[in-house]
Parts: C-alpha cells; sequence; structure tokens
C-alpha cells in the first residue's frame, strides 16, 4: 500500500468531492505506519494536506497508546516504570515515527555526570542539571503541553516542575541514588536522604534546597499532612497520573478536544496504585 501513497498525496486536491472521500477512506484504513510512511513524500505535502491528515494520524497515536499503556504497569523497578511511561507519551506526543531514545539521552546525562564528579551525591546533581546544564523551570509558557515531554524538557532545558523531577529522579537512578518524588503543596518536588536528612529539591527553581528545618511554619499549616509528604512514598502510578492531568489541562487550554478525548481515556486506563501498596495521595 506505501506504492500508492503518492497517488494517493496527489488526489487529496483533485477537484471531485467524491474522489476526495474514497482518498479520506484509504487513509483511514492505511493503517499505524501512515505517519512514518508519508514522512518519505513530504514533497507531495502541504500545509493545507497535513491539516486533513493530522485527524487521522492523531486517532493512530492515540489507538497505539491505548495498545501499549499497559506495558509499564507491571514492571517491578519503579524507575523502569516511570520511564516506559514517559517513553509511550513521548511517542504519542511526538509522532510513531520517533526516533530519538530517551534512554540514551539520559544515559549520557548521567555518564556526563560521573565524568565531572566522581563522587558526587545527589546534591551534586540537582547542581549538575540545574545550574551548569541550566535546565529551568518553564515560566513564559507553563500549559505548553511538551512541557509534560522529557526529551522536549533536555533539548529545550526547560519544563514544570514534575517534568524536570522526573528527569532528576531518573538520571539519579542510574547513578545509584534514591531520588523520591513528593506532591508538596504548591508544586510537585524531589525528596532525598542526605547525611540522616531528608530534603527536598525544588527543580523547577534552579534546584533550590529545602530543609526540614525551613519548614516549621508548613508544618503547622498542613499539620499531619506534612508527616505523610516527608515520610510516605508516592507510587509511580500517582505520579504519572499527575503528569496526565497536567497534559489534559494543557490540551484543554489549548482547546484541543481531540488530545482531550484520547489523554482521558488514558487517564481512565491508568491504575492508581499497585496491587498490594498503599501509597498516601493528594
Amino acid at each position: 500500500m506505501k506504492k500508492s501513497l503518492p497517488y494517493m498525496l496527489e488526489l487529496m486536491d483533485d477537484e471531485s468531492a467524491e474522489v476526495q472521500k474514497e482518498i479520506l477512506r484509504a487513509f483511514n484504513n492505511y493503517g499505524l505506519n501512515l505517519e512514518k510512511d508519508i514522512n518519505e513524500f513530504s514533497d507531495l505535502l502541504n500545509p493545507e494536506k497535513m491539516k486533513t491528515l493530522r485527524p487521522i494520524i492523531l486517532e493512530n497515536r492515540f489507538i497505539w497508546l491505548k495498545e501499549n499503556w499497559h506495558k509499564w504497569f507491571s514492571i517491578h523497578d519503579q524507575y523502569q516504570k516511570l520511564e516506559t511511561a514517559m517513553m509511550l507519551l513521548i511517542k504519542y506526543q511526538f509522532g510513531l515515527d520517533q526516533t530519538v531514545d530517551l534512554h540514551l539521552m539520559l544515559d549520557e546525562l548521567s555518564e556526563e555526570f560521573k565524568n565531572k564528579y566522581p563522587y558526587g551525591d545527589e546534591l551534586d546533581l540537582s547542581y549538575f542539571l540545574f545550574q551548569l546544564k541550566n535546565i529551568k523551570g518553564e515560566k513564559e509558557n507553563y500549559y505548553h503541553p511538551f512541557n509534560s515531554n522529557l526529551i522536549y524538557a533536555i533539548h529545550q532545558k526547560k519544563g514544570i516542575p514534575i517534568t524536570l523531577c522526573l528527569l532528576y529522579m531518573l538520571v539519579g537512578d542510574r547513578l545509584g541514588f534514591q531520588i523520591e518524588g513528593c506532591n508538596f503543596p504548591g508544586h510537585f518536588l524531589a525528596k532525598v536522604v542526605h547525611e540522616d536528612e531528608t530534603l527536598f529539591v525544588d527543580c523547577y527553581n534552579d534546584g533550590k534546597i529545602i530543609y526540614e528545618s525551613d519548614l516549621e511554619a508548613l508544618k503547622i499549616q498542613a499539620g499531619n499532612r506534612f508527616v505523610n509528604l516527608t515520610l510516605t512514598k508516592i507510587s509511580p502510578e500517582i505520579i504519572i497520573r499527575r503528569v496526565l492531568n497536567n497534559l489534559l489541562s494543557a490540551y484543554k487550554k489549548a482547546g484541543d478536544a481531540d488530545n482531550i478525548k484520547f489523554i482521558q481515556t488514558i487517564i481512565e486506563l491508568t491504575p492508581t496504585n499497585p496491587v498490594g501498596e498503599q501509597y498516601f495521595q493528594i
């Protein structure tokens, strides 16, 4: 069927409404390889044709994501679980022809850190990512959907709090660091234990370190909730659901009806907690 693509693309401009209707039906029936295959005939594409094909391409991405979304559910390692889910969302956002490897990019960051800080710890990693590498919190276009995309965050050196925390966690895992997520009041933080003290890292604000001793005022406001935040582990499922809810909000801001519908469905398919484990939710 790939051989017929040039003719199909050319016939999209046919004067006959009946021919256009049949061509559109053929594109709908083409299958999940459409997005990849049409790239070979980019000279026959124009913005108007891409606008016509966009709903079909998005539907194909959604079908693919729905078919593959379960792959991270049963992974035991929490970091691998998070990375797999984020890779699936990257492919959904960037396209089924996506070839950039998130795993390799995270490996490269961890190797660069090890070369620069052979005996570095979690705090050194925070400084490395959010100061030396200059990866910052997105301030101007906070609700752009790609701000929930890890490859975009690495390339563009910016993202929203949870995306930057995930970057910190996944690079840290490669270095043997135990970095967890924290649903802190206000926005998502990373949590580390350093020299027997629990510290919070604000990845969105240049990797600012927040000590427990700095949070006395918040203890009064948060009460038992503060204790849960500092002591209770947040599951990968809760983190991914928060990523999805951020995506949903971004698509709602953009008025993107197709993506709103698709992400709502994926949220419904996403488990809240792993079976047999209890996690604090807020």
